[in-house]
């Protein structure tokens, strides 16, 4: 551990040896300077902790050695004769820390020696953290005048204590503060619930994220997302709430530009689609002349190609209308076993054409379920059409259905990217639907996020044909939409089982 340097200015050598003794006896390192010349020759070459200055010295005296120090860099405590105390206490105006008498004892003279270095460290450290605190201050304010969002803070009773420089901009007249106005004031607002977030903040102390609402800016209305959280006090004590507030007309230019694009989408690339279903079916029957078979082959795979086009275009319209929640979904009273052999059906020729087989394991009967026909009927497509593109020929097809009565074990199995654990249903009936297949399987990493849009599995976009990655995003809005649950179990090279999980609906008791 380093000592603490004490420079010993005094031409009285005896005094001087004393207090080097007695300072080095007690710890400290010493350097003596005979006068005041020396003593600023001592300082300009090195640092000391603290400076014993006489007054009284041949050459340059210590009241003027005093007036040539930085007080504020090196702390001094004044040494002077007895009956000289009111030059000392005149010293001490003028910057030192403290002052003492000759003769002195040894016990007061290191006590106010302790003493002095001890309100310097306290002060270099204050002046440190102040110096500190201001440099963070400047960054903050920085960053707030810098925001392109608006912030405004707010105390206990939702006065404004600070805000951005955006926030002053459009919430405040010219030349007017915003200095303790209430939220209310400054922030006219259409909001959900009509409380403002940093309002909800202060009553709960919670924080509240993504609050979309309408903000009044002159003679404008904003749509603008809000998001609100707590300020706490050095005791962990509420102390007020911080809302920030982002303009978010653009996003809704860019989302009414989204829905134009999806409305293009189905409306003016399936027209000329069904042109070209049309006029291959016009050759196909023979009507424009005789057609080979090899012919007839070839146009069977381009309608089917038409009509895989039109089918990725209805699956990105469903997402979207479910996402914007504008999907019209009929809701009825549905028998699942006559769901899922319709469904069978449909996929056996394209099975059969690749060497699959395509089968369904069903119990006698099943109870019903409130389902939209058409979303379950795509469903089920979805998940065929995937199992047929991805299982080598002379693989199998399974669909198999059941009635769970005891979800939670059953649900243990869901990946934690799919469900979060308190999303789950512990208790109620449902009817499960497994689609398993023996294919090439999915890894383990990308379980809970093949049903994301544009997502497919490693391996999966090297099978026997490519897809959107859109397919099993339908499956997943349209589940949702149902009140139902869907996942996935797979290891690579044995095959994939995806589960679907729809309520029951309860048995009418006979009269």
């Amino acid at each position: 551990m380093q000592k603490d340097k004490i420079l010993i200015v005094d031409d009285e050598a005896d005094i001087a040896l004393i207090l080097k003794l007695q300072l080095e006896d007690a710890g400290y390192e010493t350097v003596r300077a005979r006068d005041g010349v020396e003593a600023l020759e001592a300082v300009a070459q090195e640092p000391f902790d603290l400076i014993m200055l006489d007054i009284k010295m041949p050459r340059m005296d210590g009241l003027e050695v005093l007036s040539r120090l930085k007080g504020d860099e090196t702390p001094v405590v004044m040494m002077t004769a007895h009956g000289s105390e009111d030059i000392a206490v005149d010293a001490m105006k003028k910057g030192a820390l403290d002052y003492i008498s000759k003769p002195f004892s040894t016990d007061d003279m290191l006590q106010k020696v302790e003493r002095a270095i001890g309100i310097d460290r306290t002060r270099k450290e204050n002046a440190r953290l102040s110096q500190q605190l201001d440099e963070e201050r400047r960054k903050m304010e920085a960053v707030l005048q810098g925001m392109a969002d608006l912030l405004v803070a707010v105390d206990l009773q939702g006065r404004i204590i600070t805000w951005s420089r955006q926030a002053a901009r459009l919430l405040a007249a010219e030349g007017e503060s915003l200095l303790g106005k209430t939220l209310e004031e400054v922030l006219k607002a259409e909001v959900p619930g009509g409380e403002l977030p940093a309002r909800t903040v202060l009553r709960t102390g919670e924080p509240r994220l993504d609050v979309g609402y309408l903000l009044k800016i002159g003679s404008l209305t904003v749509p603008v997302l809000s998001s609100a959280a707590p300020l706490w006090n050095a005791n962990g004590e509420l102390a007020g709430s911080v809302e920030i507030i982002r303009d978010i007309s653009k996003l809704k230019e860019l989302e009414q530009e989204k829905e134009d694009f999806v409305s293009m989408l189905s409306h003016d690339l399936k027209s000329p689609i069904t042109a070209v279903v049309g006029s291959i079916d016009l050759v196909r029957e023979a009507k424009l002349g005789p057609v080979t078979p090899d012919q007839s082959e070839y146009l069977n795979a381009a309608i089917e190609s038409c009509e895989e086009m039109v089918e990725m275009i209805d699956t990105l319209l469903g997402i979207h209308k479910f996402e914007a929640g504008k999907m019209k979904l009929n809701f009825r009273e549905e028998d699942p076993s006559l769901l899922i052999n319709r469904s069978v059906t449909k996929f056996q020729t394209p099975a059969q054409r690749g060497a699959i087989s395509l089968f369904a394991t069903l119990p006698p009967s099943l109870p019903a379920i409130s389902a939209d026909r058409s979303s379950f009927s795509r469903i089920l497509g979805n998940l065929l059409s995937n199992a047929v593109k991805f299982t080598p020929e002379g693989g199998e097809i399974e669909v198999s259905a059941d009635l769970v009565q005891d979800p939670a074990p059953v649900l243990a199995h869901v990946p934690e990217e799919c469900y979060p654990g308190q999303e789950l249903p512990r208790e109620g009936e449902f009817v499960r639907i497994r689609v398993r297949d023996s294919g090439v399987g999915i890894p383990q990493e990308s379980l809970g996020s093949i049903f994301d849009r544009f997502v497919q599995a490693r391996n999966r976009r090297q099978g026997k044909t490519r897809g959107t990655g859109l397919g099993l995003a339908f499956c997943r809005k349209a589940v949702d939409a149902h009140g139902g649950y869907i996942w996935a179990e797979s290891e690579p090279g044995a095959g994939s089982v995806f589960t679907l999980m729809f309520p029951a609906l309860p048995e009418e008791e006979d009269e």
